[in-house]
Formats: C-alpha cells, sequence, structure tokens
C-alpha cells in the first residue's frame, strides 16, 4: 500500500509540475503579446520574462528589436519623445536600462551586460523651480506627453560589435565606435573612437584594439 501511496504522490506532484508550467508558459506569451504592442520585434528575438518594454507615445514605431536579439532588461519611451532601435543579435542584461527621449540607435552584435544605463536625456530640468513643477506634475497626471520643462536631450550611437561592461553608464550625445569596449563601472560622457578601450568616470581611452 506504501508502494501505491507513494505512485500516486508522484504522479500528484508531476501533474502539479505539468499544469504550473502551461500556465507560467501561458503568462509569457501574454507578456510577449504585450510587448509586440508596445514594439516592433522580429519574431526570432527572444524577450526574458523579466524584461520590460514601455512605450508611453503608444506608437509601435519608435521600439525596434532586431532578430536573434535577447532583452532581459527595461526600454522605455517617453510620452513626448524617443526612438530604440536595437540591431541584430544584441543582447541587453538584467537590470539594464535604456530611457530615451530623443533617439538611441544601438547597431549589430552590440553586448551590454548587467545593471548599465543608457540615457539621451536628462530627465528633469536643471532649474530648480522647473524641476520641482516637473515632479508635481509627473506625480499628479503621471508621465507629461509634452517637454514644456527645458529637459536636455541628444541622441546616442552604439555602433557594431561593442562590448559594454557592468554597471556602466551611457550619457546624452554620446556615440560609441564600432568594435569598443567600455569597461565596467565607467561613465561615458564623451564619444568614443572606434577600435578603443575606455575606462573610468568619466571613460578615458585607455588602449586601442
Amino acid at each position: 500500500m506504501r508502494f501505491v501511496h507513494n505512485i500516486k504522490e508522484k504522479i500528484r506532484y508531476k501533474l502539479y509540475q505539468y499544469i504550473n508550467s502551461l500556465i507560467c508558459y501561458g503568462q509569457q506569451i501574454d507578456k510577449y503579446h504585450s510587448f509586440c504592442k508596445n514594439a516592433q520585434i522580429h519574431p526570432s528575438a527572444k524577450i526574458d520574462p523579466k524584461a520590460g518594454i514601455a512605450n508611453y507615445s503608444d506608437d509601435s514605431e519608435l521600439i525596434k528589436i532586431g532578430e536573434n536579439s535577447v532583452i532581459r532588461g527595461e526600454l522605455i519611451v517617453f510620452a513626448d519623445a524617443g526612438k530604440i532601435k536595437i540591431g541584430k543579435c544584441c543582447y541587453l542584461g538584467e537590470g539594464s536600462r535604456i530611457w530615451s527621449a530623443d533617439s538611441i540607435d544601438i547597431g549589430d552584435r552590440v553586448l551590454i551586460s548587467h545593471n548599465v544605463n543608457i540615457h539621451d536625456t536628462n530627465s528633469h530640468p536643471l532649474e530648480p523651480l522647473l524641476r520641482h513643477q516637473h515632479f508635481a506634475k509627473t506625480m499628479s497626471d503621471s508621465i507629461p506627453v509634452t517637454n514644456n520643462f527645458n529637459i536636455k536631450s541628444q541622441a546616442v550611437v552604439i555602433e557594431d560589435d561593442v562590448w559594454i561592461g557592468f554597471n556602466s553608464t551611457i550619457l546624452k550625445g554620446v556615440k560609441v565606435g564600432k568594435c569598443s569596449i567600455i569597461a565596467a563601472c565607467s561613465v561615458v560622457t564623451k564619444d568614443v573612437p572606434e577600435f578603443s578601450i575606455v575606462t573610468g568616470n568619466p571613460a578615458k581611452v585607455i588602449r586601442r584594439l
């Protein structure tokens, strides 16, 4: 009898695992469909269930993800402006954030590690009074749909075959040349020449490849 009881328990557990996997898979499918409404995602791209895609402009043309790319981090396009394009065979690590109020253009085969920040905007005004007004507007009416607060934004370009190390930050107006490496924990405030390794805060070239 104990043997039969153990068999029944194993069958119940296997059924539980199977049903749970179906529920989780269904949740992933639902989330993927939600992502597709916010972005143009190539069918071969992989969107991790923990990823986030927020397109506050409601125009799916403003976020494009190329074939065979893997997204585990967060993409945000602001309501008043912004555009994100990610090329082929790219990787965005967990905890990384790409926020756009202007334009962020990422080439092919770009590897972005975990906890990386790429922002083409200050996100808030420099002037204290405007900054408070912007904060109050955001808290009361959600994200503002127009930039009436003199928030500075400038396009970011990351060319093909760039590798960005963990905990790095790339700020507005920066162009990272092809095949360059951004060392871990760097803060990039100026253009990076192609075939270069940069490190530090602010990041400086330490070696040519």
